[in-house]
């Protein structure tokens, strides 16, 4: 049964009018007329009686419209639901990243996303980096935020943003002074590093290396904001990423590009051979967005 024939015979049924179930309809009076012709011819009923060029239902019309208002309330809710998925409305996205997204990223990138689809409902969960591939691949998440490189073959990999670290110091230290520090200003400075086989903690100890110059630490931590915070205390300098100083900055720390200076990136991970939902889709592109805005 044609749903256009029904859609019609319905608005003329519930304006009592051609012209405004026209209206409503947003086409014409001679196609309403016809689709309800048509209709009629379908059913083998007579729907409306034609008086004085206006259209009465039939007892055979109500009786027949009670039934058709089921289905088309049914259709309503459907094209309601096709709606709904279009524009995202009610449509909930679960993230799992590392500390850095978690706290550097995600924030403004949630805030771009809801900007532009207020309805939308986003979970984070925080993991620990090395364990991120075995949420994307196995959980019921939808996309990942990390560090790179991640070699899994259960996930799909998209760059993010490649940006450089940064030197935290306390505002009132030596080095504060300084535009750019070369590594071998840290000569002899107890440095607040991130935990045991960090991927972090690797890049950096490779660059002291590289320098001549002892890594030694002061305090181990798992994050870069608590290191930012151990700094703050004075208790050591650290090589951070500038998301986990951006999300404490105010402590009395400054930040300071090193010489040479040393790159992470950051991507997105998906579930391989799974489709991309538009929300996924959009909630990259929200943070590219927002991250575009932090350089």
């Amino acid at each position: 049964m044609n749903l256009k024939r029904l859609q019609a015979f319905r608005a003329v049924i519930e304006s009592g009018s051609v012209t405004v179930a026209a209206q409503r309809l947003r086409t014409t009076q001679p196609a309403v007329s016809r689709l309800i012709s048509d209709l009629e011819k379908e059913l083998g009923l007579p729907l409306f009686l034609r008086q004085r060029q206006r259209l009465v239902p039939t007892v055979e019309g109500m009786t027949f419209f009670r039934e058709a208002e089921r289905a088309l309330a049914a259709v309503d809710r459907i094209i309601d639901v096709a709606r709904d998925i279009r524009m995202m409305e009610g449509a909930h996205l679960r993230v799992v990243a590392g500390m850095v997204a978690a706290f550097g990223i995600m924030p403004a990138a949630t805030k771009t996303l809801l900007s532009l689809h207020p309805k939308v409902h986003v979970s984070l969960e925080i993991k620990d980096v090395r364990d991120i591939a075995d949420w994307v691949a196995t959980g019921p998440f939808d996309v990942g935020i990390t560090r790179m490189p991640l070699d899994d073959a259960r996930i799909e990999c998209e760059p993010l943003v490649t940006s450089q670290c940064v030197l935290i110091v306390p505002a009132n230290h030596r080095l504060a002074r300084k535009r750019v520090v070369p590594l071998t200003d840290l000569a002899g400075e107890r440095m607040i590093q991130t935990s045991q086989g960090n991927i972090h903690r690797e890049l950096v100890a490779g660059a002291f290396a590289s320098a001549g110059i002892e890594y030694e630490g002061a305090v181990d931590t798992p994050t870069g904001i608590s290191a930012c915070q151990f700094v703050a205390e004075g208790l050591g300098l650290a090589i951070m990423d500038r998301y986990a100083y951006r999300a404490v900055q105010g402590l009395g720390i400054v930040a300071r590009p090193t010489r040479p200076a040393l790159e992470f990136s950051l991507g997105f991970f998906f579930p391989a051979n799974r489709p991309r939902s538009n929300l996924v889709k959009a909630f990259a592109q929200a943070t590219r967005s927002a991250v575009a805005g932090m350089q």
